[in-house]
Protein backbone atom coordinates (compact mmCIF):
# COMPACT_ATOMS: atom_id res chain seq x y z
CA UNK A 1 0.00 0.00 0.00
CA UNK A 2 1.42 3.75 -0.86
CA UNK A 3 2.24 5.97 2.25
CA UNK A 4 -1.35 6.75 4.04
CA UNK A 5 -1.51 10.52 4.69
CA UNK A 6 -2.44 11.92 8.28
CA UNK A 7 -5.63 11.38 9.86
CA UNK A 8 -7.86 11.70 13.21
CA UNK A 9 -11.12 9.37 14.04
CA UNK A 10 -13.76 9.40 16.39
CA UNK A 11 -16.60 7.94 17.53
CA UNK A 12 -18.09 4.89 17.36
CA UNK A 13 -17.40 3.20 13.96
CA UNK A 14 -20.69 0.77 14.31
CA UNK A 15 -22.03 4.08 13.21
CA UNK A 16 -22.58 5.53 9.21
CA UNK A 17 -18.84 7.39 8.54
CA UNK A 18 -17.88 11.26 7.77
CA UNK A 19 -14.85 11.92 6.04
CA UNK A 20 -13.96 15.63 6.50
CA UNK A 21 -11.42 17.55 3.80
CA UNK A 22 -10.18 20.63 4.67
CA UNK A 23 -9.36 23.28 2.19
CA UNK A 24 -5.70 25.02 0.97
CA UNK A 25 -3.26 25.88 3.30
CA UNK A 26 -5.32 24.08 5.97
CA UNK A 27 -5.46 20.71 8.49
CA UNK A 28 -7.62 18.53 9.90
CA UNK A 29 -7.69 20.60 13.06
CA UNK A 30 -9.43 23.29 11.18
CA UNK A 31 -12.76 20.95 11.82
CA UNK A 32 -11.56 19.90 15.12
CA UNK A 33 -14.76 21.07 16.99
CA UNK A 34 -17.06 20.40 14.69
CA UNK A 35 -15.92 16.64 14.08
CA UNK A 36 -16.03 16.08 17.61
CA UNK A 37 -19.40 17.20 17.86
CA UNK A 38 -20.54 15.23 14.77
CA UNK A 39 -18.63 11.98 16.56
CA UNK A 40 -21.99 12.30 18.71
CA UNK A 41 -23.67 10.45 15.51
CA UNK A 42 -20.91 9.39 12.87
CA UNK A 43 -17.79 7.61 13.16
CA UNK A 44 -15.82 10.84 11.93
CA UNK A 45 -12.57 10.92 10.01
CA UNK A 46 -10.50 14.09 9.27
CA UNK A 47 -7.59 13.95 7.25
CA UNK A 48 -4.35 16.52 6.30
CA UNK A 49 -4.59 16.30 2.39
CA UNK A 50 -1.26 15.45 1.17
CA UNK A 51 1.64 18.49 1.10
CA UNK A 52 -0.56 19.32 4.21
CA UNK A 53 -1.10 19.27 7.62
CA UNK A 54 1.22 16.42 9.62
CA UNK A 55 0.50 14.11 5.72
CA UNK A 56 3.37 13.65 3.58
CA UNK A 57 4.98 15.85 0.78
CA UNK A 58 5.00 15.24 -2.73
CA UNK A 59 5.38 16.61 -5.98
CA UNK A 60 2.15 15.46 -7.07
CA UNK A 61 -1.02 17.57 -6.06
CA UNK A 62 -3.35 16.17 -8.50
CA UNK A 63 -6.95 15.99 -7.19
CA UNK A 64 -7.15 12.55 -8.76
CA UNK A 65 -4.10 11.37 -6.24
CA UNK A 66 -5.67 13.29 -3.26
CA UNK A 67 -9.38 11.35 -4.23
CA UNK A 68 -6.54 8.22 -4.21
CA UNK A 69 -5.16 9.24 -0.70
CA UNK A 70 -8.83 9.35 0.55
CA UNK A 71 -9.69 5.75 -1.09
CA UNK A 72 -6.98 4.75 0.77
CA UNK A 73 -7.74 5.83 4.26
CA UNK A 74 -11.34 4.35 4.14
CA UNK A 75 -9.83 0.72 2.71
CA UNK A 76 -7.21 1.22 5.69
CA UNK A 77 -10.30 1.80 8.24
CA UNK A 78 -12.12 -1.23 6.26
CA UNK A 79 -14.88 1.73 5.33
CA UNK A 80 -17.28 0.87 2.13
CA UNK A 81 -19.26 3.85 2.11
CA UNK A 82 -18.83 7.32 3.69
CA UNK A 83 -20.56 10.54 3.73
CA UNK A 84 -17.86 13.05 2.37
CA UNK A 85 -17.35 16.72 3.44
CA UNK A 86 -15.48 18.95 1.96
CA UNK A 87 -14.70 22.63 2.39
CA UNK A 88 -13.09 25.24 -0.47
CA UNK A 89 -10.34 23.01 -2.23
CA UNK A 90 -11.33 20.02 -0.28
CA UNK A 91 -14.46 20.53 -1.64
CA UNK A 92 -12.89 20.20 -5.20
CA UNK A 93 -11.12 16.99 -3.81
CA UNK A 94 -14.49 15.77 -2.93
CA UNK A 95 -15.90 16.50 -6.52
CA UNK A 96 -13.16 14.86 -7.88
CA UNK A 97 -13.61 11.80 -5.47
CA UNK A 98 -17.60 11.36 -6.40
CA UNK A 99 -16.55 11.40 -10.60
CA UNK A 100 -13.89 8.22 -9.58
CA UNK A 101 -15.98 6.36 -6.75
CA UNK A 102 -19.39 7.64 -6.50
CA UNK A 103 -20.09 3.72 -5.00
CA UNK A 104 -17.89 4.53 -1.93
CA UNK A 105 -20.43 7.68 -1.44
CA UNK A 106 -23.47 7.74 0.92
CA UNK A 107 -23.69 11.76 0.06
CA UNK A 108 -21.67 14.10 -0.78
CA UNK A 109 -20.95 17.68 1.13
CA UNK A 110 -19.78 20.53 -0.44
CA UNK A 111 -19.07 23.75 1.32
CA UNK A 112 -18.43 26.93 -0.11
CA UNK A 113 -17.15 26.19 -3.05
CA UNK A 114 -18.76 25.61 -6.86
CA UNK A 115 -17.68 23.71 -9.79
CA UNK A 116 -16.38 26.83 -11.39
CA UNK A 117 -12.65 27.85 -12.31
CA UNK A 118 -12.14 30.51 -10.22
CA UNK A 119 -9.79 33.58 -10.92
CA UNK A 120 -6.36 33.67 -8.85
CA UNK A 121 -6.80 35.13 -5.52
CA UNK A 122 -4.52 34.19 -3.18
CA UNK A 123 -1.74 36.52 -4.40
CA UNK A 124 -1.15 38.33 -0.73
CA UNK A 125 -0.83 34.67 0.61
CA UNK A 126 1.87 34.12 -1.92
CA UNK A 127 3.85 37.29 -1.90
CA UNK A 128 3.96 36.97 2.49
CA UNK A 129 5.02 33.31 2.50
CA UNK A 130 7.82 33.93 0.16
CA UNK A 131 8.95 37.26 1.76
CA UNK A 132 9.31 35.46 5.15
CA UNK A 133 11.73 33.39 6.04
CA UNK A 134 10.79 31.47 8.95
CA UNK A 135 13.90 29.82 9.31
CA UNK A 136 15.26 33.72 10.29
CA UNK A 137 13.02 33.77 13.20
CA UNK A 138 13.31 32.87 17.05
CA UNK A 139 9.93 33.11 18.31
CA UNK A 140 6.27 32.88 17.19
CA UNK A 141 5.85 36.57 17.73
CA UNK A 142 7.69 38.00 15.33
CA UNK A 143 6.95 36.32 12.92
CA UNK A 144 2.84 37.10 13.36
CA UNK A 145 3.91 40.66 13.42
CA UNK A 146 5.87 39.35 9.73
CA UNK A 147 2.76 38.10 8.43
CA UNK A 148 0.68 40.97 9.28
CA UNK A 149 3.40 43.49 7.40
CA UNK A 150 1.75 41.83 4.54
CA UNK A 151 -1.69 40.59 5.26
CA UNK A 152 -4.40 42.49 7.15
CA UNK A 153 -7.09 40.70 7.31
CA UNK A 154 -6.96 39.00 11.12
CA UNK A 155 -8.59 36.29 10.50
CA UNK A 156 -6.63 35.07 7.70
CA UNK A 157 -2.98 36.05 9.67
CA UNK A 158 -4.50 33.82 12.56
CA UNK A 159 -5.02 31.15 9.83
CA UNK A 160 -1.78 31.50 8.76
CA UNK A 161 0.06 31.14 12.31
CA UNK A 162 -1.57 27.80 12.52
CA UNK A 163 0.43 26.13 10.07
CA UNK A 164 3.84 27.10 11.48
CA UNK A 165 6.19 24.65 13.14
CA UNK A 166 9.32 23.93 14.04
CA UNK A 167 11.78 21.40 11.95
CA UNK A 168 12.25 18.15 14.19
CA UNK A 169 15.97 18.23 13.34
CA UNK A 170 17.01 21.86 12.90
CA UNK A 171 14.07 23.01 15.35
CA UNK A 172 13.56 25.92 13.29
CA UNK A 173 9.98 27.33 12.44
CA UNK A 174 8.91 25.91 8.94
CA UNK A 175 5.80 26.35 7.31
CA UNK A 176 3.61 23.05 7.52
CA UNK A 177 2.37 22.73 4.00
CA UNK A 178 4.41 22.65 0.86
CA UNK A 179 3.68 25.70 -0.51
CA UNK A 180 6.34 25.45 -3.13
CA UNK A 181 3.92 22.99 -5.10
CA UNK A 182 0.74 24.46 -3.71
CA UNK A 183 2.36 27.41 -5.67
CA UNK A 184 3.43 25.67 -8.65
CA UNK A 185 -0.09 24.03 -8.98
CA UNK A 186 -2.49 27.36 -7.81
CA UNK A 187 -4.11 27.61 -11.01
CA UNK A 188 -5.61 23.79 -11.38
CA UNK A 189 -6.49 23.43 -7.73
CA UNK A 190 -8.52 26.82 -7.90
CA UNK A 191 -9.20 26.08 -11.51
CA UNK A 192 -10.23 22.65 -11.37
CA UNK A 193 -13.15 21.33 -12.91
CA UNK A 194 -14.77 17.89 -12.30
CA UNK A 195 -14.98 15.33 -15.75
CA UNK A 196 -18.13 14.21 -14.26
CA UNK A 197 -20.71 15.12 -11.56
CA UNK A 198 -22.44 12.63 -9.29
CA UNK A 199 -25.86 11.34 -9.49
CA UNK A 200 -26.51 10.82 -5.91
CA UNK A 201 -27.59 12.78 -2.69
CA UNK A 202 -25.74 16.07 -2.56
CA UNK A 203 -25.88 19.33 -0.75
CA UNK A 204 -23.69 22.72 -1.65
CA UNK A 205 -23.66 24.92 1.36
CA UNK A 206 -22.02 28.27 1.13
CA UNK A 207 -21.58 31.36 3.29
CA UNK A 208 -24.01 33.95 3.18
CA UNK A 209 -21.47 36.62 2.94
CA UNK A 210 -18.82 34.72 1.11
CA UNK A 211 -18.65 35.06 -2.94
CA UNK A 212 -17.39 31.83 -3.48
CA UNK A 213 -21.12 30.24 -4.50
CA UNK A 214 -22.94 33.05 -6.39
CA UNK A 215 -25.53 33.16 -9.23
CA UNK A 216 -22.55 33.11 -11.90
CA UNK A 217 -20.31 30.34 -10.12
CA UNK A 218 -23.34 28.00 -9.37
CA UNK A 219 -24.37 27.63 -13.25
CA UNK A 220 -23.13 23.95 -13.17
CA UNK A 221 -24.26 22.76 -10.35
CA UNK A 222 -27.17 21.30 -11.15
CA UNK A 223 -26.09 19.77 -14.86
CA UNK A 224 -23.37 18.07 -12.39
CA UNK A 225 -25.33 17.03 -9.63
CA UNK A 226 -28.81 16.45 -10.82
CA UNK A 227 -29.88 15.85 -6.67
CA UNK A 228 -28.63 18.79 -5.35
CA UNK A 229 -29.86 20.81 -2.85
CA UNK A 230 -28.27 24.14 -2.16
CA UNK A 231 -28.23 26.05 1.14
CA UNK A 232 -26.72 29.04 2.50
CA UNK A 233 -25.63 29.76 6.41
CA UNK A 234 -26.49 32.82 7.92
CA UNK A 235 -23.31 35.22 8.94
CA UNK A 236 -20.58 33.51 7.74
CA UNK A 237 -18.26 34.26 5.13
CA UNK A 238 -15.44 31.73 3.53
CA UNK A 239 -14.83 30.19 6.77
CA UNK A 240 -18.00 28.92 7.69
CA UNK A 241 -17.07 26.66 10.27
CA UNK A 242 -15.21 29.29 12.10
CA UNK A 243 -18.32 31.48 11.48
CA UNK A 244 -21.39 30.07 12.68
CA UNK A 245 -20.49 26.43 13.64
CA UNK A 246 -23.79 25.72 14.77
CA UNK A 247 -25.90 26.15 11.78
CA UNK A 248 -23.83 24.50 9.84
CA UNK A 249 -23.57 21.43 12.51
CA UNK A 250 -27.44 21.51 12.27
CA UNK A 251 -27.75 21.60 8.54
CA UNK A 252 -25.14 18.63 7.68
CA UNK A 253 -27.21 16.66 10.32
CA UNK A 254 -30.53 18.04 8.89
CA UNK A 255 -29.31 16.81 5.56
CA UNK A 256 -27.62 13.44 6.22
CA UNK A 257 -30.75 12.41 8.58
CA UNK A 258 -33.10 13.67 5.48
CA UNK A 259 -33.62 10.31 4.00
Amino acid sequence: MSELIHYKFAGDKSKPCLLIVHGLFGSLDNWQSLAKKWSENFYVISIDVRNHGRSFHSDDMRFSSCAMDIKSVLKNESIEKCHLLGHSMGGKIAMEFASLFPDSLISLIIVDVAPYKYPPHHADVFVMIKGTNLAAYTNRNDIENAIRSYIHEEGVVQFMMKNIRRNEQSMKFEWKFNWQVLYRDYLEIIQYMPQKGFAGKTIFIGGEQSKYITKETSLHIFDLYPKAELEFISNAGHWVHADNPDEIYHKVNQFIDNK
